[in-house]
């Protein structure tokens, strides 16, 4: 006979404030049944411990542990699994579990709280996740591990990854995307820098673009970014910069050709009528907003 499942019974009963008469009439048994647990006069059935367990929120090896820590409901000991397994299967449970909980008007601050946790957990696993594929991933990701990182703050990681690489306009452009959460001036001076050596680069024009719009410098950054998409005509984020630029600067028929253009190229790019059809419909949304101010 296993003594501890008869005292954490009691422990788990007392916790969640209920009676031997209400975890009895759970069970389908006589309180007196109970009470011989609780007095290690007898164990329960093997085939009761899934519902003791399931009722008192805890796994059915837990029952016979030593030091037993009980949870609050379903929902809190799968989310204890997840954190402990990391699995996606776990998680889908007690994301489910609590669901359920909030469906049926049952959580309360305490369990919003542990869900948020258990979310915030799920990104982390995530995030490490990503960073481990997109390093495997190797020259073709850099740009989006770059980006996996700052949102992480890790920014120092992503400008010494990049201060000591060899001097192609790709490592300028990402050194100079590396400090534009730290230090806006300094990644125009690296981004000016890189077009001393890369004069016809898209890439770092449209870069220089995009932190002189940062900086409120709007005529300067619609200036680079005409050149960035002259070099490719197919720089669809300059396109869609300059159209948010002139639609700042109140310059509508301006910003209208950026989202036409925005449009077009989709169409250049040879993806499916699907893709396009999904692709141009903000464009051809904001050219109708934008028509509307035309009007007035």
């Amino acid at each position: 006979m296993n003594p501890n499942i008869g005292e954490n019974i009691k422990k788990l009963r007392s916790t969640k404030q209920v009676t031997q008469e209400q975890l009895a009439d759970h069970l389908s048994i006589s309180y007196q049944a109970v009470s011989k647990w609780e007095n290690n006069v007898t164990t329960p059935d093997i085939y009761l411990l899934p519902a003791i367990a399931e009722y008192f929120g805890v796994l059915i090896d837990e029952l016979f542990k030593v030091e037993l820590k009980g949870y609050k409901n379903k929902a809190a000991r799968l989310n204890a699994m997840y954190q402990h397994s990391q699995t996606k299967e776990n998680f889908d449970k007690a994301d489910a579990e609590y669901e359920k909980l909030i469906a049926e008007g049952l959580a309360d601050n305490e369990d919003f709280h542990s869900y948020g946790i258990l979310n915030q957990f799920h990104v982390q696993v995530l995030n490490k996740k990503a960073e481990e594929y997109l390093i495997k991933a190797g020259d073709r990701a850099r740009c989006q591990l770059l980006i996996l990182l700052a949102s992480q703050g890790r920014y120092k990681e992503n400008i010494e990854r990049y201060e000591n690489a060899p001097e192609t306009a790709k490592n300028i452009y990402l050194l100079a995307y590396s400090y534009c959460d730290v230090n806006l001036e300094k990644a125009l001076e690296i981004s000016l820098k890189g077009l001393e050596k890369f004069p016809n680069d898209a890439s770092l024009l449209g870069m220089c673009g995009d932190i002189c719009r940062s900086l409120d410098r709007r005529e300067e950054a619609i200036e680079y970014h005409k050149k960035s998409v002259e070099q490719n005509p197919d720089a669809g984020d300059s396109y869609y910069s300059m159209a948010f630029i002139y639609a700042e600067m109140k310059m509508y028929k301006e910003a209208i050709w950026a989202w036409e253009e925005v449009i077009a190229l989709h169409g250049r790019l040879g993806i499916t009528e699907e893709e396009i059809e999904f692709g141009t419909e903000w464009p051809k949304r904001e050219i109708a907003k934008l028509k509307t101010f035309l009007d007035e």
